[in-house]
């Protein structure tokens, strides 16, 4: 592959799209022209279809023993391949690079004669030209992105070396290094609040049966960020700000026992497997509580946490039993509010008066203003 050294000790990221006759081949999201190894020999006399191998060339041609030959020697980080389908260049641009790092805006406007190369995680690039204002104007669209959520705020520190290439002059220019500093600024915090139902009293029948009690099945799960607005668009404010409904992900939500361990013999928590399935999500389950963990998205996990059961089977001797609710983005960054509940039996003498207690969602998850697009960067000052 010209201009691109393979044995550099460094990892790198290989894509091959091919969709016949064309291949492309991308090494760290830059296309590069592949370099034919062999010729495509049958790999047996008879009629049989080709078999796709990695790692080895099969040698079945004009050679007295067909074998295969030309093994890779090295490691292989990771192997993917998707049958029927290619990705764009942004794509796999996407896939290969940090979340933060640098980039050229308007790749297609660059002039042709400049040529670019990042390293694999996208904190250094070489850019090389022989005209002064094409590497001018080439420069001018490098940026520093961050495409984080919720970015690291600080300072990020840049530096910029130029050498310069002389043919046939006694002196060659010198020309000093730049080192320059960008500034990340802290991003709104999200607020993860988890409201529902905080009292259940059910007859002992609901726990002992075989389903057992539902505990969270009205759960709501909302996260909110408070943003200053000066053009009174909106009408809900909260301390100072617009209440901003978000979406992102979770890591993990616990269920703590508050009080006494279960009892294995009398009372258990139940979630079954099966509500797990294509979500990313696990669970593990012990006499202190329940945990769900795994980075999905918050209605992923509402709607897991409303599965969860608590069976009791001998409930007569069941008082009150207590359980707190709490989850995490960005493994423990940011929490929600702990969300209690508390269960306890129905009498027969108040059967006809009660059903449950409720408590009302906090007051001001009611005046949250939801935007029309939610799917929009919610960060667009932290993300160029």
């Amino acid at each position: 592959m010209p201009g691109f050294e393979i044995c550099d000790k460094e990892w790198h990221y290989y894509v091959i799209n091919v969709e016949f006759p064309v291949v492309t081949l991308y090494v760290d999201g830059v296309t590069y022209d592949p370099y034919l190894v062999t010729d495509d020999w049958p790999i047996h006399p008879s009629q049989i279809d080709a078999q796709l191998t990695v790692g080895a060339c099969w040698q079945g041609g004009e050679v007295a023993k067909p074998r295969f030959t030309q093994y890779f020697r090295g490691s292989l980080s990771g192997l993917t391949i998707r049958p029927g389908k290619i990705e764009s260049q942004k794509v796999i641009s996407c896939l290969q690079a940090c979340k933060e790092g640098l980039d050229i805006n308007s790749l297609e406007s660059l002039d042709k004669n400049i040529k670019f190369h990042f390293n694999p995680a996208q904190s250094i690039l070489v850019m090389e030209g022989e005209d002064l204002e094409n590497i001018n104007a080439a420069v001018v669209k490098v940026s520093y992105i961050n495409s984080r959520q919720f970015p690291t705020p600080g300072i990020r520190r840049v530096h910029i070396s130029t050498t310069v290439q002389c043919f046939g002059e006694d002196t060659c220019l010198s020309i000093p290094d730049i080192d320059a500093v960008l500034m990340v600024l802290q991003p709104s915090e999200p607020r993860i609040t988890i409201a529902g139902v905080e009292q259940l009293r059910r007859p002992a029948a609901d726990l002992s049966g075989s389903s057992g009690l539902d505990l969270f099945q009205d759960l709501h799960i909302a996260s909110t960020v408070t943003r200053t607005d000066n053009t009174g668009r909106y009408a809900g404010v909260y301390a100072g700000g617009v209440l901003e409904e978000i979406i992102h992900n979770l890591d993990y939500c616990d269920i703590l026992v508050l009080g006494e361990e279960l009892r294995p013999e009398a009372e258990s928590l139940q979630l079954d497997r099966s509500s797990l399935l294509g979500m990313h999500l696990d669970a593990t389950n012990s006499t202190s509580g329940m945990s769900i963990y795994g980075v999905d998205s918050m209605s992923n996990y509402e709607h897991v946490i409303r599965q969860v059961r608590y069976h009791h089977w001998l409930p007569a001797t069941l008082t009150l039993r207590r359980f707190r609710l709490t989850c995490s983005e960005l493994n423990g960054r940011y929490t929600s509010n702990e969300f209690k509940l508390e269960i306890g039996l129905l009498h027969d003498s108040e059967a006809g008066e009660h059903v449950n207690y409720m408590v009302a969602p906090p007051q001001y998850m009611q005046m949250v203003h939801r935007p029309s697009s939610l799917q929009h960067s919610l960060y667009p000052g932290h993300s160029s």
